[in-house]
């Protein structure tokens, strides 16, 4: 994962969005120092973070990260059907 690449979406999608670090920061309790620090490429995260911004942001984890132009959040799948017990 680039970190340039994490940065530039995370500011992007906040922005358009239309919600400050501030805001962003304590929607997801991340410091907003942090986040700035973030949005810059500076900062290494973990994964639970990274989770909580996507949600935040209306985005899938995988476009924030940079395997995917598409910030559309995946559809959750069904649950698969279980078969009746035999016999």
């Amino acid at each position: 994962m680039e970190r340039d690449t994490l940065g530039k979406r995370l500011r992007e999608r906040r922005e358009q969005a239309g919600v400050s670090q501030t805001a962003l920061a304590k929607q997801t309790g991340i410091i907003q120092r942090d986040l700035s620090l973030l949005e810059r490429g500076k900062k290494h995260v973990w994964v639970d973070t990274l989770v909580r911004l996507a949600d935040a942001l209306g985005c899938s984890l995988d476009y924030l990260v940079g395997l995917t132009d598409d910030p559309t959040p995946a559809k959750k799948r069904p649950r698969p059907r279980t078969a009746a017990p035999v016999g």
